[in-house]
């Protein structure tokens, strides 16, 4: 397979700066605040609390020092010990849907090796040369330097290609990383280029891989790279040819073209916050991002790959996890960020097909508890349940495919991409609708509608109950979603109508107490890990500001019920979410803001409870914070819906569901500009900040429409591909 260093460069979009609505193309919004958001320290000393991080989207490293050395603990999306070796496991569960009876099943075996894992390619150490006095992670050019007496240290993981770029006076020297259950790294000099080839072996139904890590040093000038035999069929040429072709460049040219693509990706969008943490989590949670994921790249999964072996094998675990590292992305103005977790449940989708029809009979696809990296189709499987790992009993819950699927229609419902929707997103969503459709047609029928099981509400209890929240949330979710990319694409009236069906017969979400005091909760649980009674309103998105009074406040009622009732391991941004949702202001402001900043580590990432260190789901924060600025639930974009009014908050070009970039200002408690730009036209709907609303396109002043708001307060226009109107308070 040949070499896939993709090299995306990003489209910049229109953005804001200072008291202007639109700025010119290219331009970061707010760059004072982006600065502000730069990490130092004296010391980084501490791996888990100081190190630093660099990272291209496929590569990362990071950088702590221990005595005289700076060590550079180096990852890679892709680098995995992808062994899942089952051949102890006891038969898979298997769920008789139509009899509501299931086999009972225990943890396998497998779980206890220590692969499947991520495990780092190499380790860089740097000679010192001095005292540390100062370290400055830029997160404006993507650079970490580090200042001793004798000099600094600068490092970059360069943006447009797979190559770490170091200068420092004193050398640096590569190793392997030591792992008791692989092979050591095969160290090799040949002339200027060290290489450490690490094998990674297979298993009976998967080959492994080989990865190369190459060093070159031109006096003060280092380089890195690291190439698998995924990516290439002579990795330690590709890897040897990059190093080469860095330091053959003039280092002004390396490193104007690094920082001009970071510039290109804060040019998407910006914000400037009156609260200074919540600006500096909002930049530095995206800088973390665009350190483990880009196009074309593997998906980063639960963390970076930086450790001897990583909690519950470092994998996607579908529940909560794996959704939270990507869902920020949208809002954010970055779909692209998602989209190597969109190919991973595309090449996952045939072993998906193949649980729907073996564990549950049913048609369709479904995806369980945990996702691997590289797994082969089933059916050229030769081991114990075909490769299938299944951890007892959260992996057979229902839900599961619904959240998996989510990722994908957000990417549809912010971009409108109908080419990528089609090819990506509709096969999977129509698969999971399916299979969906199949389970709630063999379920038992009382009052008319179905009893929604058995499954197993995640990470709460045994497997077999019924009508859990979490489950019937995504199972409408995905319904929905099918049913609009199926008329939106103009294919599978049947299954719409299938579909439609499935829908009228799903019962509504189990309730505790009396009438107007009454709660969602889950049967038989008490305490929660992951918030299920919550998850319709998020993330599965069965309600929103604009439901019914009623219902609204029902959820209000199970928000407060619950929040002495979950242990804050999982669902700290979740609940938050669920509040800003609802515009409980003051409550979702204080427990973030609280929460957060206890959690907070000096090089300005989070600690995650009973987690660790490094998690990818804390990026999940950007995306809470975009929460409190701009909503768009049900294609009706909400400004400063959760911002409390004595704060003062502008933002460009964060994105609304419709293709739409939003740019915003706060003043006072009121809304003082508003701009918003249409990507690909359509119909644009706004909860009006203004009883009257006026709008003009950029730059035509004299051009205005004046627009009542509706009994809900809502303001609908059609819109054109590229147009920017501004909005004003009308007269």
């Amino acid at each position: 397979m040949q070499m896939k260093l993709i090299t995306t460069l990003l489209t910049s979009l229109s953005t804001m700066t200072g008291g202007t609505t639109f700025a010119t193309t290219g331009s970061i919004p707010f760059p004072v605040a982006l600065d502000a958001a730069t990490i130092t320290q004296p010391s980084i000393e501490n791996i888990d609390q100081n190190a630093l991080i660099v990272g291209n989207g496929d590569i990362n490293a990071l950088i702590f020092s221990r005595g005289n050395e700076l060590i550079m603990q180096v990852a890679k999306n892709d680098v995995w010990d992808a062994r899942l070796v089952t051949d102890e496991d006891g038969p898979l569960g298997i769920v008789d849907v139509r009899n509501h009876s299931w086999t009972t099943t225990k943890r396998p075996p497998s779980w206890g090796k220590p692969y499947p894992t991520q495990t780092p390619p190499c380790v860089i150490r740097i000679p010192l040369g001095g005292k540390v006095v100062d370290t400055k992670l830029d997160l404006r050019r993507g650079v970490a330097a580090i200042s001793t007496t004798s000099g600094t240290i600068t490092i970059r993981a360069l943006a447009q290609e797979n190559v770490f770029y170091i200068e420092a006076e004193n050398g640096i020297s590569m190793e392997g990383f030591r792992q008791d259950f692989l092979p050591a790294a095969e160290i090799q000099r040949t002339g200027t280029i060290v290489s450490a080839k690490q094998t990674l072996p297979g298993d009976i139904d998967y080959k492994g891989m080989v990865v190369f890590a190459v060093k070159e040093s031109k006096g003060n000038r280092h380089a890195v790279s690291v190439v698998t035999s995924r990516e290439a069929s002579k990795p330690l040429e590709v890897a040897t040819q990059l190093v080469r072709n860095a330091l053959d460049n003039k280092a002004a040219i390396l490193i104007d073209t690094h920082e001009t693509k970071w510039r290109e990706y804060w040019s998407k969008s910006g914000v400037e916050l009156g609260d200074k943490d919540f600006q500096n989590w909002w930049y530095r949670q995206l800088y973390y991002f665009r350190c483990l994921s880009k196009p074309g790249a593997y998906p980063i999964a639960l963390q970076g790959g930086y450790n001897s072996k990583a909690k519950w094998h470092g994998t996607w675990t579908v529940n909560y996890n794996a959704e939270q590292t990507f869902w920020a992305a949208f809002s954010s103005n970055h779909p692209e960020l998602a989209e190597p977790f969109i190919d991973l449940v595309n090449e996952f989708h045939p072993r998906a097909r193949w649980v729907s029809k073996t564990v549950f009979g049913c048609e369709g696809a479904a995806t369980l508890h945990n996702m691997w990296p590289f797994e082969p189709d089933p059916a050229d499987c030769k081991s114990v349940n075909k490769r299938q790992f299944a951890f007892a009993p959260w992996s057979y819950g229902v839900g599961l495919s619904g959240h998996v699927g989510s990722i994908l229609w957000l990417h549809y419902a912010y971009t409108v991409d109908t080419t990528y929707l089609k090819d990506k997103i509709y096969p999977i969503l129509k698969d999971y609708a399916l299979f969906y459709a199949d389970f709630t047609e063999q379920c038992k029928v009382s009052n008319e509608k179905v009893v929604f099981g058995p499954s197993i509400d995640p990470e709460h209890g045994k497997f077999g109950i019924n009508n859990s929240p979490y489950d019937l949330g995504w199972v409408r979710h995905t319904l929905r979603a099918a049913i609009q990319a199926a008329t939106e694409l103009g294919v599978d009236g049947e299954l719409v109508s299938r579909w439609t069906n499935a829908l009228n017969t799903l019962p509504y979400y189990s309730r505790s107490g009396d009438e107007g005091k009454d709660i969602i909760k889950v049967p038989g649980v008490s305490n929660y890990n992951i918030i299920t009674p919550v998850v319709p309103l998020f993330p599965a998105e069965q309600v929103s500001w604009f439901s019914p009074e009623k219902e609204k406040a029902l959820f209000r009622r199970t928000i407060k019920w619950i929040e002495s009732r979950y242990n804050r391991n999982n669902s700290v941004v979740m609940i938050n979410v669920a509040r800003a949702r609802l515009s409980m202001t003051d409550e979702a402001y204080a427990d973030t803001k609280t929460w957060f900043k206890g959690k907070e580590q000096p090089n300005g990432l989070f600690y995650w409870q009973a987690h660790g260190y490094y998690m990818t789901e804390q990026i999940a924060v950007a995306g809470l914070i975009n929460e409190f600025l701009i909503q768009s639930v049900e294609n009706i974009i909400r400004v400063f819906p959760a911002l409390p009014k004595n704060q003062n908050a502008k933002f460009s070009s964060l994105r609304a569901r419709g293709g739409f970039l939003v740019t915003a200002e706060q003043e006072h408690g009121d809304v003082v500009r508003l701009g918003i730009t249409s990507t690909v036209g359509g119909k644009l709907r706004i909860l009006s900040p203004w009883s009257i609303i006026a709008v003009h396109p950029k730059g035509d002043s004299s051009n205005v429409t004046t627009l009542k708001p509706d009994e809900r307060g809502i303001v609908a226009l059609d819109s054109r591909p590229g147009q920017e109107l501004v909005f004003k308070r009308g007269h």
